[in-house]
């Protein structure tokens, strides 16, 4: 047996990256592609935030024709800067919809003036409104003041703030200029309904948190069970690898110096010996020092075979007489890497259209002399990068782990309609140079 290099017979597909490669991922390089922990809680206060701004900007509206019909009974200038500080508050938590922490800031801010607001409408109105039939203009308000609560304020001070506010409207909205409840009957109703309007308010927000926090945890928890699967899976791989080549050699070498009664047996014995101490040495060493190699132009074919496989149409350019050969672990991830690009390209580029017709082409170059550059595009539907959660097993384990493993690079480029390209790219220099950085 020698160790000289030569290329490996047979398809470049294995269902899982060995052992040694998954072992050696630094925590660093996993951490960028780890889930996010809190991805369907972020989900659900843009929601809330949006429903917020929506219901406010409806309610804001009828609320100001409403103010502005009835009269603002507030004398001069300081019924302005009372409606303003209201309604202006109340805008400034509609503009902020698409961002929830910023909202949560101004929700806060409209809760707390809007509390002071109706604790000071007696005196703003000295009364006039309270023998009326008609609810004060304040009372539209009073159930949005209720959301800001329950999305801003800690779930305790939610509920109390949701239980006082609706009672301080009822009681100041029938109070005359004398300090004296005119119709405690209407205080009473108002102040029931508003809290229950604000309590159903706040157990939705609640249950739509709590449901999307245990599917965060899920989440995360079946990631992590994957990861330590696959792990134990590549591990026990690689075990049966290194049982299998100490039963060859080791054993078999041996067993030949038990055997060996003459001086050619002993010669033998020994050169097997040489030979199980040089290949169990190798253990330890870079994939890319191993005997296996690939061609630039097999790598080209291996792809052009799964293209036919997967029954699409893909058009494959290779850089002309190259001949760069590569180890044959990094053509092995390459592959897959590219295969599963090309199995997210036919599934997924012409998105809800399946007669769709797309353009998809791979173009395989040798970079850097000893490199090689594998790029999988098409024109269909594309997506937002930043909406994608860097997380989807596609992207994590078949693409980007599968090329960070053996020191390679992978780059996303995609916008909506504008197609997808992933670029993927190793050389021997970079490879050394992430090995050098996780060790």
């Amino acid at each position: 047996m020698t160790a000289d290099v030569t290329p490996r017979p047979g398809p470049l597909f294995s269902p899982v990256p060995r052992g040694a490669v998954l072992d050696g991922l630094d925590r660093s390089t996993l951490s960028r592609t780890t889930t996010d922990a809190r991805f369907s809680v972020a989900r659900i206060e843009r929601l809330i935030a949006t429903s917020i701004g929506i219901i406010g900007l409806v309610f804001g509206a009828q609320t100001l024709s409403i103010a502005i019909g009835s009269g603002i009974r507030v004398p001069g200038a300081l019924g302005a800067l009372y409606i303003a500080a209201l309604l202006g508050m109340l805008g400034i938590v509609i503009a902020l919809w698409f961002n929830p922490r910023a909202q949560r800031i101004a929700n806060i801010v409209f809760a707390i003036v809007y509390l002071v607001g109706i604790l000071l409408w007696p005196l703003a109105t000295g009364g006039a409104d309270a023998a009326g039939v008609d609810e004060p203009w304040t009372w539209y308000l009073c159930a949005i003041a209720c959301a800001s609560a329950a999305q801003a304020f800690k779930p305790a001070l939610a509920v109390a703030y949701i239980l006082v506010t609706p009672t301080v409207y009822g009681i100041t909205g029938v109070m005359d200029d004398a300090g004296r409840l005119v119709r405690g009957d209407i205080a009473l109703q108002n102040a029931l309904y508003g809290s229950m309007i604000g309590l159903v308010i706040f157990a939705l927000l609640m249950t739509f948190r709590h449901a999307a926090s245990q599917v965060d945890a899920a989440r995360a928890a079946a990631f992590e069970r994957y990861d330590d699967a696959i792990r134990q899976h590549a591990r026990e791989v690689e075990r049966i690898e290194v049982d299998a080549l100490v039963h060859d050699t080791v054993l078999a070498s041996l067993q030949a110096a038990d055997r060996a009664r003459r001086p050619e047996a002993a010669a033998l014995a020994v050169s097997m010996a040489s030979d199980a101490i040089k290949r169990l040495a190798a253990l330890d060493e870079p994939r890319a020092d191993g005997a296996e190699t690939a061609t630039l132009q097999r790598l080209v074919s291996g792809l052009d075979l799964y293209a036919a496989a997967l029954d699409t149409t893909f058009e494959i350019a290779v850089a002309p007489d190259s001949d760069v050969v590569i180890p044959y672990p990094v053509a092995q991830n390459l592959y897959l890497a590219a295969t599963q690009a090309m199995a997210n390209s036919a599934q997924h580029a012409g998105g809800a259209d399946a007669t769709a017709q797309i353009n998809r082409t791979i173009t395989v170059t040798a970079c850097d002399s000893d490199g090689v550059s594998i790029e999988v595009s098409d024109d269909g539907v594309g997506f937002d990068r930043l909406a994608v959660e860097p997380n989807r097993l596609g992207l994590r384990v078949s693409i980007i782990e599968r090329v960070v493993a053996v020191g390679g690079t992978v780059e996303l480029d995609s916008e909506p309609g504008q197609g997808t390209t992933i670029s993927i790219r190793w050389t021997p220099a970079e490879a050394r140079a992430s090995e050098g950085a996780r060790s």
